[in-house]
């Protein structure tokens, strides 16, 4: 016998969002039936639903909005919880697996796109250990297949948290110009002339999205498809 088992005996794992015991997993099949994915895409100018893609508020946004969930479920935002602020790192599997349903039902070919995580600051690395967007891109690049590309969008500003600030406005200034794409020469890691996938947990005014996507559309990316895990507007 080994010593997970002894582990499990010990410690029985439990659902991550309501703590029923589970034989296997992160997430108990009652809490994981509960997260409805959304059905649309949205507008990543004013957050509109569209339907079969087609923007009609505003069909020269930079860039598509993907939300899988809404924040107000309490499972998911249990999951976010304890992967972002209980350093749960097991967290990531369910909520990328929700990301990854949400995008297989969408009209849409991600085929040639790069998945991108939303970075974090170097501070926030450190007190956190790491970086909950990128644990979440990586389980859903690796079932599409797609490349995973870590370092092409950095944080280079370390700021307030978005979450510790509930003005919109506020929000928009806090994170203004806090990205940038880097290009690193002879490697092929660059964003001109790439289609991405920008991947977060949580967006709700939508500004952290809207400056990454600038740094990324000012390195010359092309289409950008913007989605997270949970839309709390």
């Amino acid at each position: 016998m080994n010593a997970g088992f002894f582990m499990n005996i010990l410690f029985p794992a439990e659902c991550l969002a309501c703590g029923a015991p589970l034989a296997r997993g992160t997430l108990c099949g009652t809490c994981r039936m509960c997260i409805a994915p959304h059905r649309t895409a949205f507008c990543g100018t004013c957050a509109a639903p569209l339907p079969g893609l087609r923007s009609i508020c505003h069909p020269h946004a930079p860039h598509l909005l993907g939300a899988a969930g809404d924040y107000r479920n309490a499972a998911l935002r249990t999951l976010i919880h304890a992967l972002k602020f209980g350093r749960m790192r097991c967290a990531a599997e369910p909520l990328a697996d929700v990301l990854i349903h949400y995008c297989a039902r969408l009209p849409m070919d991600l085929r040639g796109f790069s998945v991108v995580p939303v970075p974090i600051s170097r501070e926030r690395m450190r007190e956190r250990g790491f970086n909950q967007s990128a644990l979440i891109a990586e389980r859903f690049a690796r079932f599409f297949g797609a490349p995973l590309r870590t370092k092409l969008l950095s944080r280079t500003v370390h700021r307030t948290a978005q979450s510790d600030i509930p003005d919109r406005d506020e929000r928009r200034e806090n994170i203004r110009d806090c990205y940038a794409a880097k290009e690193f020469a002879g490697s092929g890691i660059c964003a001109a002339g790439r289609n991405i996938i920008l991947i977060d947990d949580v967006t709700t005014s939508g500004a952290t999205f809207a400056d990454a996507v600038r740094a990324l559309r000012s390195a010359g990316a092309r289409k950008i498809f913007a989605l997270a895990v949970a839309k709390a507007r």
